[in-house]
Parts: C-alpha cells; sequence; structure tokens
C-alpha cells in the first residue's frame, strides 16, 4: 500500500508538467487523494482492529490514531512556508519522500505485531469484493449495520458543512496566495485543537460517560450550534455572520469526528470476530465513506443547478441529518450490549413444524406405515403423532407392525396423547401371547389411561418388567383397600431369589414412598449387590428417616464409589443440610468428600444451602471453585447491602495481593505464582458477589468467558462487566483483573493506593497465620515450602502446628520441613 502511494504521488508530479492546465486531470487528482487516503485508513484501521482487544481499543483507538493530526499541521504549516521557495506542485515531492521514510519502519513494525498477535495473519476477508458481499455484511449483524448508518449520517454532515464553508471562502478570498494562507493556518489550528482534545479529553470522557453518550456529543454539540446559529441569523439580519457560523461548525465537525466520533464508532465492532470485525471497519471505511460521498455530491450538484440555491437552506438539511444521526447513535449502545453476550454464548435454532391434512398424503403415509420398514414405520410415526387429525387408523396399524421398536414408539405416542379411544383395543391386546414382548409397556400404557383396571393376576408373572408394572399400577388402589397384602406383596417380591425383582419392588416403594417398608430398605441397603443397594439408596430417598439418612451418611464416609448416595442425598433435599454440615465443618472442607458435599448443596437448590455456602465462601477459600460453582446453580435473589461491603472488601484485597505479587516476583516466583492464583479466586468471589446484585446470566457468560483466558474473551468480559456493574466496582475490577502486566497495574493502582512495602519474612507470617485474609492452604504450603532455605524459620515450633492441619497438603508439606530440621 505504501509502495503504491509513492508510485502513485510521483507519477501525478510527473504527469504536472503534461496536463496541468486540464480540467479533467485536477478532479482526477482530487479523487485519487481521496481513494489513495481511504486505502491507507482500512490498512491502518485493520490492522489495528487485529492487534488490540475491546478494553485496549476504547484506550488507544483514539491515541494510535492521533499521529494522523500532528502530520496534517506540519502539512498544512509547512506548505504555508515551503510553497514560496518550491512551488506548489514540487510538494508533491515531499509528499512521496515521507511516505518512503515510512517504508522503513514496516519491517520492524510487522516483526513484532506477528510475533505478539498471530492472529493477524489469518484468511483474508472480501467484505466488499462484491455486492452479493456487501448485502450479507450489511445485513448479517445488526451492529455493524446500525455504525454503517451513523457514520453515514456523520460524514455527510461534514462534507455539506465543508461545502458551504468552501462557498464562504471562496467569496471571501480574491488571490491564491491569500487562499493557501488561509487554510494553512485554518486547518493547522484545527489539527492542534483536535490533537489535544484526542489525547487530553477524549478517552477520559468515554471512561467517564459511556460509549453511547460519547457518541451523542457530537451530535448534540453540532445541533444547538446549527440551531441557534440560524436562529439569531434569521431572526436579528446578520446574514454577513454565516461564514463565522460556518466556519465554527467545520471546526467543531472536524474535531469531534476525528477526536470522538471515529475512534469510538470503530471501537464498538471491537467485541465482533476478527474477521467480522475486519468486515465492519471496511464496510464503514470502505464503503459509507465513498457512498456518503456519492450522495452528498449527487445532492449538492442537484441543488446548485436549481433555482432555490441558498447556503443557509443547507444549515436546515444539516439539522435533519444531525436528527437522523443521533437517533441511530442511541440505538448502537443496545446491539453493542447484545454483541458482547453473543462473544461468550452459543446460539441455539428451532425446528419448524409440519403440518398436513390431504387425502392423498394420509393415504401415502399409512401405506407407508403398515407395509415399510421399521425405519420407515417410525418415520412416519414421529410424523403423525404432532398431527391434530385422528389418528386412530395409524395407531392401531402401527400395533400391528412386525417391529418390536414400532410397537412401544406407538405406545409412548398413545400415552403422551392419553389417546383413551384405544384402551378397548389395548386390553384386547393384553392377553394376546404374540404381544409379550411389549406385555410390560402394554400394562403401563393402560393404567395411564385406567387407573382402576385390575392388574393383580400379573403381578406374579414371569417377566420381571411385567410383574413390575402389574405390581406398581395394582398398588395404589390396593394400599387403600387392604394395605396388608399391598405389604406383603412387596415382602414378597423383596425375598424372591432373581434379583431383578428385588429391584423392581425398591423402586416401587420409592415411588410410593412407602414408609412401612424402611426396615427392609435399610437391611437391602447392606446387600452385596451394588444395582440392589443403589436401588434401596433410591427407595431410602423418598422416605428420608433419621436411620435412613444416617445409614446414608455412614456409607459415604466410608465407600469410595458414592456417586449413587449423592444422588439419594439431593432427592431428599433441604432436610439434609443440617446433618451434613457436620461433615464439611469439621473436615474444613478438605478432601474430595468435602467437594461433593458442598456440590450437592448447590443442587439442592434452597434458601437454607445458599446460606451455608455463602457462610463458607468467606471462611474457607480452599474449595472456593467448588463453592461458587454450587452458588450460581442456586437460583434464589438475594443482593443487600452485605453484599457490597463484601465486594468493596474483596476488590481492596486484591490490590493488595496484587502489590504482593509484584513485591515477590522478582525475588520468589513460588509465592509470586501462588499468589497470582488467590488473585484468581479472589476474582471468582467477586464474580459471585456481582451476580447476586446484577443479572446472574450476564455474570456467567464473564465467568465463562474470563476462565477461557484468551485475549479477546477477557477483554470481552471486562467491557461486559463494566456494561453491567456499578462503575465504582467495575472500575477496580476491570483494572485489577485484565491482561496486563503487573507493574502496569500498580502504576495505575498506586495513584488511589498507597501500599507500604514490608519485608519478606513479615509476607510469609501474614501468608501462614491468615493475617487480614483467608488464604488458600496451596498459598500457605507454596510460602511453607519456600522458608526451606531460611534457617531462622526452620524451628520445630514455628513448623509443629501445621502438622495438625486437617489439610493433607499443607500436612505433608510441614512434615518434609521437619523432617529437614
Amino acid at each position: 500500500m505504501v509502495i503504491f502511494n509513492t508510485s502513485l504521488i510521483l507519477l501525478f508530479r510527473i504527469l504536472y508538467h503534461y496536463f496541468n492546465l486540464d480540467t479533467w486531470y485536477l478532479y482526477l487528482f482530487l479523487a485519487v487523494f481521496n481513494v489513495l487516503y481511504l486505502l491507507n485508513n482500512l490498512e491502518f484501521w485493520g490492522l489495528a482492529a487485529q492487534i488490540f482487544d475491546v478494553r485496549q481499543s476504547k484506550r488507544l483507538f483514539g491515541v494510535i490514531s492521533a499521529g494522523d493530526i500532528p502530520a496534517k499541521m506540519i502539512g498544512y504549516f509547512s506548505a504555508y512556508l515551503i510553497i514560496p521557495f518550491i512551488g506548489t506542485e514540487n510538494l508533491l515531492y515531499v509528499a512521496a519522500t515521507l511516505s518512503s521514510i515510512s517504508l522503513l519502519l514496516l519491517n520492524s513494525l510487522f516483526k513484532n505485531i506477528v510475533h505478539n498477535n498471530p492472529q493477524v495473519q489469518g484468511k483474508k476477508t472480501h467484505a466488499t469484493h462484491s455486492i452479493k458481499n456487501i448485502q450479507a455484511a450489511l445485513t448479517g449483524d445488526l451492529l455493524i449495520r446500525k455504525i454503517a448508518i451513523v457514520s453515514f449520517f456523520s460524514f455527510a454532515i461534514y462534507l455539506i458543512a465543508n461545502f458551504i464553508f468552501y462557498g464562504y471562502v471562496k467569496a471571501a478570498f480574491t488571490t491564491d496566495k491569500s487562499l493557501v494562507s488561509f487554510f494553512a493556518i485554518f486547518f493547522g489550528i484545527t489539527r492542534l485543537v483536535t490533537l489535544i482534545i484526542k489525547i487530553a479529553i477524549a478517552n477520559k470522557m468515554v471512561d467517564a460517560i459511556g460509549l453511547r453518550n460519547a457518541l451523542m456529543v457530537s451530535p448534540i454539540i453540532l445541533f444547538a450550534i446549527s440551531f441557534t446559529g440560524i436562529f439569531f441569523i434569521n431572526q436579528f439580519g446578520l446574514q454577513h455572520y454565516a461564514f463565522y457560523l460556518f466556519g465554527v461548525l467545520i471546526v467543531i465537525t472536524d474535531v469531534l469526528r476525528s477526536a470522538i466520533q471515529t475512534p469510538v464508532l470503530l471501537a464498538t465492532l471491537q467485541p465482533l470476530p476478527v474477521q467480522q470485525r475486519l468486515r465492519g471497519h471496511t464496510i464503514i471505511k470502505g464503503l459509507m465513506d465513498p457512498f456518503a460521498f456519492l450522495i452528498t455530491g449527487v445532492f449538492l450538484w442537484f441543488i446548485i443547478d436549481s433555482n432555490i440555491f441558498n447556503f443557509e437552506y443547507l444549515n436546515y438539511v444539516i439539522i435533519i441529518l444531525i436528527l437522523l444521526w443521533a437517533y441511530f447513535t442511541w440505538s448502537v449502545e443496545k446491539d453493542y450490549l447484545k454483541t458482547l453476550h453473543t462473544a461468550i454464548r452459543n446460539r441455539t435454532f428451532n425446528s419448524r413444524d409440519i403440518e398436513f391434512s390431504d387425502k392423498d398424503t394420509l393415504a401415502f403415509l399409512f401405506t407407508k406405515l403398515k407395509s415399510g420398514s421399521e425405519s420407515e414405520a417410525i418415520s412416519v410415526l414421529k410424523l403423525i403423532s404432532a398431527q391434530s387429525f385422528n389418528k386412530i387408523k395409524f395407531l392401531q396399524a402401527g400395533l400391528n407392525h412386525s417391529s418390536k421398536h414400532v410397537q412401544l414408539l406407538v405406545l409412548e405416542i398413545i400415552q403422551s396423547n392419553k389417546d383413551i379411544e384405544m384402551l378397548p383395543e389395548l386390553k384386547k391386546y393384553l392377553y394376546d401371547d404374540s404381544k409379550d414382548k411389549i406385555k410390560s409397556e402394554l400394562i403401563y400404557t393402560i393404567s395411564v389411561l385406567d387407573k382402576d383396571f385390575e392388574m393383580i393376576e400379573f403381578i406374579n408373572h414371569s417377566n420381571p418388567d411385567v410383574a413390575f408394572n402389574a405390581t406398581l399400577s395394582s398398588l395404589p388402589n390396593l394400599s387403600k383397600t387392604n394395605p396388608d397384602e399391598a405389604e406383603l406383596i412387596l415382602y414378597n417380591q423383596l425375598h424372591y431369589n432373581q434379583n431383578q425383582y428385588k429391584i423392581n419392588a425398591l423402586k416401587i416403594i420409592a415411588k410410593l414412598g412407602l414408609k412401612n417398608l424402611e426396615y427392609k430398605i435399610i437391611e437391602m441397603m447392606f446387600s452385596e449387590d451394588e444395582e440392589i443397594k443403589f436401588a434401596a439408596r433410591m427407595a431410602g430417598s423418598s422416605i428420608a428417616s433419621n436411620a435412613i439418612i444416617h445409614k446414608l451418611l455412614d456409607d459415604f464416609k466410608h465407600e469410595k464409589n458414592d456417586t449413587d448416595i449423592i444422588e439419594a442425598l439431593r432427592i431428599i433435599g433441604p432436610d439434609i443440610i443440617e446433618h451434613i454440615k457436620p461433615l464439611i465443618i469439621e473436615a474444613e472442607c478438605h478432601g474430595s468428600k468435602s467437594r461433593k458435599l458442598i456440590a450437592l448443596l448447590g443442587k439442592i437448590n434452597s434458601s437454607e444451602a445458599l446460606i451455608f455456602l455463602e457462610d463458607l465462601l468467606i471462611k474457607y477459600p480452599e474449595n472456593v471453585d467448588v463453592i461458587i460453582n454450587s452458588l450460581h446453580q442456586i437460583k434464589i435473589k438475594h443482593g443487600n447491602e452485605n453484599n457490597l461491603n463484601e465486594i468493596k472488601k474483596l476488590l481492596n484485597i486484591a490490590v493488595l495481593v496484587l502489590f504482593k505479587i509484584k513485591y515477590t516476583s522478582q525475588t520468589n516466583s513460588i509465592v509470586s505464582n501462588a499468589l497470582a492464583l488467590e488473585l484468581n479466586i479472589i476474582r471468582n468471589k467477586c464474580l459471585y458477589w456481582f451476580s447476586t446484585l446484577y443479572d446472574k446470566d450476564t455474570i456467567l457468560k464473564i465467568k465463562t468467558a474470563l476462565t477461557l483466558n484468551t485475549k479477546e474473551s477477557n477483554a470481552n468480559a471486562l467491557e461486559l462487566v463494566q456494561m453491567e456493574v456499578h462503575k465504582d466496582f467495575a472500575n477496580l475490577f476491570a483494572l485489577v483483573f485484565e491482561n496486563s502486566s503487573v507493574e502496569d497495574k500498580c502504576l495505575q493502582l498506586e495513584i488511589n493506593y498507597k501500599y507500604r512495602i514490608i519485608s519478606e519474612d513479615t509476607l510469609i507470617k501474614n501468608i501462614l497465620f491468615d493475617v487480614n485474609y483467608c488464604y488458600s492452604n496451596w498459598s500457605k504450603a507454596c510460602i511453607l515450602y519456600t522458608i526451606k532455605g531460611k534457617k531462622h524459620f526452620l524451628n520445630y515450633e514455628f513448623i509443629k502446628p501445621f502438622t495438625q492441619s486437617k489439610s493433607e497438603l499443607l500436612k505433608n508439606t510441614a512434615e518434609y520441613l521437619l523432617s529437614n530440621v
């Protein structure tokens, strides 16, 4: 691009000697300048879009593009100073020389970029390669479309303001020298003001008032100037002041567009994936700016040729465009927020239903169901199951199909649709030997449609599945009329030699919640057969007596394979919390057993579980990850003043830990890395407390994105924090946990936080004995390990207390040190 620009500049200087008086040549020269400037912009912003993430872009886009402004200032002022010596046309040699110098910088620039940002070497994007690509880019993403429209209106206003201003300038100056002098000084001062605003004000303003409000600054100021100016000019007949009005308007338009509008608009695209982001940049700079040139040029051409042309009338056009600009600008933030959400979540799509009722289609489907293969018959049944017409004929045909799977699918459809019309047919099949393969499901289907139908004769059936469904169907009514007989039936099945009968009997006890058989359930929990034991535990969870709970917890403490015990405890629900509290607290949240019980609390999803977990979160950092995961599963909303205080406390602790990391990073990498993990624990705690005060789904997306720990996901997550969370918390959270060096973060934090450097020995004692913060046992173990080289710490009295720790990690580390004393 640089070589191409330099070559064209030289070409135009050479051709100037032959065509300098031709109007077409001057128009072509002006047009090509705009094309070169546009291409240069696309390369520059495309590269910036790939290098910086969304948070960096908000801070840096205004800074990196600020180089454009002093370049223009130097150009304007130098033109004024050197034209008398070399002539106007020879400025092209100066331009070509400067362009060639920039070529020397590219090699070192790209070496650094490719090393640190491999994504810039990705595949090419042809966003404006064809009309179809342009349409796809504009219709495919609402954020790109909105920003493109905003860019169009802002640039159209800029062009019209320029046109009006140049018209007044043309009338005010009579010689080329005076015109060149005016433009050099005027635009030089304009660029100086732009540079000051861009570097000193723009970034701070965006952070302070947000993206949408920053984008609204330009249309609001321009509307106020245009409306006020035209009011006073018309009201008091001050037409001769119109030149100054449009002079001010063009300065402010240029300054706000360069300093605020363009960097903020492009930064708004940063949450998009790289390819979409580049497509958006290409659409805005490569399509909408030229399109604004075209539309504005045609409009002005038409106005000039009409009899109604007046510079003042164009001010009304500017006011209308500003209002449209403001309308679309106001709606950008909503789409920006949606894009942040989309950046860290997966999309889902719903399938469409198919409806039909014509005679020929139904006849064809019926034929396929009767005579087709198993797969064809299943497809037909799935297709007709959701239809509104009478399906009895289809269901009967399905029951007579040779495939067992087809017959079972028919019974499933009958159950879900409650097709009572099929009941006589089903009862007839109950005594049909050819239906023995589906008899168990047949009995269940009949019981769903007719709860009073007697199944006693099938209770002792040789097929355990048939006996199970028959018993399950008969016992509810039998337990009301003859409870002793119902209990005897189950008692007998529990003593059958075949294990499947015992398992089925336990399932029935679980479903019906028969408390009288508690003693048999506990007896079966001692079985050597794992399937019987599992069924007994599930049956026990439905009764949940104290004796059963004590048996379940005793098994949990002594058995390695405890998955089914955890499931039984989950089914018991909130009543189990008081029983498992001692197990967690006595072990101080250490070990896999405690972690499983903590995870269980989240599955229980009750206010009691919530209170207990929040207490664990504050007191025991050892298993903070599983505690927070459990807390996130609880759906109860409970934000309050205490949560705000907890967030403030954690963020202040995070700042202190960050300073400690900086202090130890040069001298003790083990301690530094342990503290970095501690910082992650604090981050997760903060996110949990955020979820109690703000939208929980959004905070979970933020947590997921931060866990991915890529440059883009971190930046998008922290940007979403600043959009969702109160700025008092969000700004500090983003600063502490963003992807930048510890030194840079501490440098910014030192403005508001004064950290007193303490000795390494004091730091070790603070962590080991939990001064001001509850450190995890991992951090303590790391600290303990590092003191093996510090003789003044290696004494029996100092190390001995840690050998009594319930944490195996801490205990083993202390014992290792004692062995070296």
